[in-house]
């Protein structure tokens, strides 16, 4: 409910509500006088509040409690008819549906959730049946006396505000009847010393079309009074010119409680004159017609009937009246005059649905389709629409939907598959046992109805069980495509309509059909299929769903992706991503990721080329089907980045494994062969290099070392004959498995392997 806060002052409160502070360089504002202003509690305060709260009774016909009202636009299920209410001009064409449900005390269901409005304007969510009847029975009918429904300011207005001295400081305007109630109310609420008067003059509207405009607060409280009065009494609201329009705008029929009248129908005709037409004879009786406003009403005298036997003639009082109904009282006899108009639709929304529901076929019609050949539909009964093939058989193009919109019904079209241009709200703008003739703008579809297009219950022969057999992969459910793969093989003659079931239950009342029947995704292992005859009759069949292992993404693989950083070596290099895998399969889908929970959500992925940021670093790399993306799979991919700046080609590891594998000689040292005796046989355990001859046996030390001009083998504790020479740093400039060439300044060492 709303909640009443103080305000420091009052030009806080008009700053919240958002009312423009300018005032109409026309409007003269003076400076009001003690009876001027306008008093928080003063019976004028009280009457303008009363005048500008929020009637509830205006949709009674929805909610039966005239303490509040059901905010529009709002859903309602009449039978098994959607009809969206969008304004109250809606609510009148509704009396007419319900009456065909009078027997039925839950005939009308909201779709939930609604809002409520009260007289304050405060709104309430109702969420369900229980809670809307909870507020109808606390209404009580008291509280309407607070509400004058039957005069309405006429906006904008403003007001102007002066401070204790008199002294104008703001001008506020007023746009509608909700901002001026809230003005009001928190004006009572206010503790300032502000002083607010209302800048005359005003003009109310009356319900009836009639307008006054006041100077004075002590004029408008008597023109808020006046109305007030009118409302109690009930009086008759419906004013000469309008009624007169109404008259002669169709032709009226006559309804009396004694059915006197009942085969005859009133023509108005501008000239005063009119006609009396009986039954479906084109004979018509003459006579005239005048319409006099009187202190008691107004007055359709009915006058110079020829060869009338009924008595229809003479003065009536017109005591009610919409846009398509008019009561008349002469005496102690009513009758109503109710509007039939020639372009009036010949059904309701109720017959309509009925009508569509037949399980017949239509012959379309349009100017938006050029076809030779006769185009059938179905519309079924769960609302979808279904094209014939020519050969019995349908297949589903979209969807439709009744509604009933300001009083005229309309088949909202979903359509695809060539139907495209057909989809939008449709009027019904004819209708009859076998057709229907709809209009959007200039376009129009002519819907005739063929119940014997096929015949027979032959269409049974067609179908039998089934078994579909879909890939599956790991961590994803089958996608089964059970249309194409069931409904979709068969080539049958006959007319029906085809839905797929979770249950037997299901299949056998027509009730939660499967959706996506194209794109089906279960762990189950059977759903229903049920087929359904032009006849009515219906046969259910069993679609068995089972998996087999299919590899999708057999090109597919985890990798090692390593490079080579030829320039001052800093672990990082660009990787072309697009090169990593070459698969020529166009099913699937690819992207990289720098993270597994990315590559599984398909989210952030990376631009080829990318640059790692660790050095190794793993990627991953998620593989889909083309259009499924809950079939996929995700790779990893490792990124190294090798140093590639010295000239032999080989890094540290690789000088290490060759060193440590066979017996390395010293074939040339400074071009001489003088070392050649020596073998070295090098332990990688504990870094201890045998170096001997036949006669010789020296341990040393070696190690490697990496720098940024290459490998570095440095040898030390050499000692012996000649052998010495070799101890110190050497940089490996030439690698191979059984060959390495080493350089230390000017001096050159070519070590050879044997391994036998």
């Amino acid at each position: 409910m709303k909640t009443k806060t103080n305000k420091f002052f009052l030009l806080a409160f008009f700053a919240l509500l958002c009312f423009t502070s300018c005032l109409n360089e026309e409007t003269e504002v003076n400076t009001p006088n003690e009876q001027e202003t306008i008093e928080p509690t003063s019976q004028l305060a009280t009457l303008m509040s009363m005048t500008t709260a929020h009637f509830g009774g205006m949709d009674d016909i929805l909610d039966d409690s005239s303490c509040f009202s059901i905010e529009l636009p709002v859903t309602i299920i009449v039978g098994d008819i959607t009809i969206i209410i969008e304004t109250e001009a809606d609510l009148g064409q509704l009396e007419d549906l319900f009456e065909q449900f009078e027997d039925d005390d839950d005939f009308l269901d909201f779709v939930f959730p609604i809002t409520l409005i009260f007289s304050d304007y405060t709104e309430v969510v109702i969420e369900n049946e229980d809670q809307l009847e909870n507020f109808i029975n606390e209404c009580d009918d008291d509280d309407l006396d607070d509400v004058i429904e039957c005069v309405n300011f006429v906006y904008p207005i403003s007001f102007s505000v002066f401070n204790s001295e008199f002294n104008l400081i703001d001008t506020v305007v007023i746009e509608n009847d909700e901002a001026l109630y809230q003005f009001l109310d928190d004006l009572e609420d206010d503790d300032s010393a502000l002083i607010v008067s209302l800048n005359y003059p005003v003009t109310l509207e009356y319900t009836n079309g009639d307008t006054v405009e006041v100077n004075s607060n002590q004029e408008l409280a008597q023109a808020i009074e006046a109305a007030g009065d009118d409302c109690d009494d009930d009086e008759y609201d419906c004013n000469e010119e309008d009624i007169a329009e109404l008259l002669v705008a169709c032709p009226w029929d006559i309804d009396d409680e004694n059915n006197d009248f009942e085969i005859y129908q009133i023509i108005f005709n501008e000239d005063g004159s009119l006609a009396i037409t009986e039954g479906e004879t084109t004979s018509a009786i003459g006579g005239n017609w005048t319409l006099t406003s009187t202190d008691n009403g107004l007055i359709l005298h009915l006058f110079d009937l020829t060869a009338f036997q009924g008595d229809l003639g003479g003065e009536w009082l017109i005591v009610d009246c919409d846009d398509d109904e008019i009561e008349i009282v002469r005496g102690d006899y009513a009758i109503e005059l109710e509007q039939d108009c020639e372009d009036d639709l010949e059904c309701f929304i109720s017959d309509i649905n009925e009508l569509l529901g037949e399980s017949c076929a239509w012959r379309l019609e349009t100017n938006l389709i050029d076809s030779v050949v006769p185009i059938y539909v179905y519309f079924t009964p769960n609302g979808q629409v279904l094209v014939d093939n020519g050969n019995g058989t349908e297949n589903q193009i979209g969807t439709y939907e009744l509604m009933l919109v300001a009083g005229n019904v309309f088949i909202e079209l979903s359509l695809q598959q060539g139907f495209n241009d057909l989809s939008g709200q449709w009027q019904v703008v004819e209708c009859d046992d076998d057709d229907l003739y709809l209009v959007n703008g200039d376009n129009y579809i002519d819907l005739e109805e063929e119940c014997d297009l096929y015949e027979g219950d032959e269409v049974f022969n067609c179908f039998g069980d089934f078994e579909i057999v879909e890939c599956h992969q790991p961590n994803n459910v089958p996608i089964y495509n059970l249309s194409t793969n069931t409904v979709g093989l068969i080539d049958c003659q006959y007319p029906f309509a085809a839905s797929f079931h979770t249950t037997i239950a299901d299949a056998e009342n027509n009730t939660n059909a499967i959706v996506e029947t194209e794109a089906y995704g279960t762990l189950e292992s059977q759903v229903y299929l049920r087929i359904e005859a032009a006849s009515g009759n219906y046969q259910i069949y069993t679609v068995y769903l089972n998996t087999e292992e299919c590899d999708y993404f057999g090109c597919f693989e985890d990798r090692v992706v390593e490079v080579c950083d030829e320039g001052v070596f800093d672990g990082s290099a660009d990787f072309d991503l697009n090169a990593i895998y070459d698969c020529p399969e166009d099913n699937v889908e690819w992207s990289f990721h720098t993270s597994i929970a990315d590559a599984e959500t398909s989210v952030n992925p990376l631009i080829s080329p990318f640059t790692n940021y660790t050095n190794p670093q793993t990627i991953y790399v998620r593989v889909q089907l083309a259009g499924n993306p809950s079939a996929f799979e995700v790779f990893e991919v490792e990124l190294i980045v090798s140093d590639c700046t010295n000239t032999s080609g080989c890094g540290e590891a690789d000088v290490d494994a060759f060193l440590t594998s066979c017996i390395w000689n010293a074939v040339n040292y400074n071009g001489s062969d003088n070392l050649m005796e020596w073998n070295f046989s090098f332990n990688a355990s504990n870094q201890i290099v045998i170096i001997y001859t036949d006669t010789d046996t020296i341990d040393a030390t070696w190690t490697t070392s990496q720098s940024n001009d290459g490998v570095i083998v440095t040898f030390t504790n050499v000692a012996g004959p000649n052998i010495q020479a070799i101890s110190g740093e050497w940089l490996v400039v030439e690698c191979e498995e059984d060959r390495l060439e080493l350089h230390r300044g000017d001096d050159i060492l070519v070590l050879e392997r044997t391994c036998n």
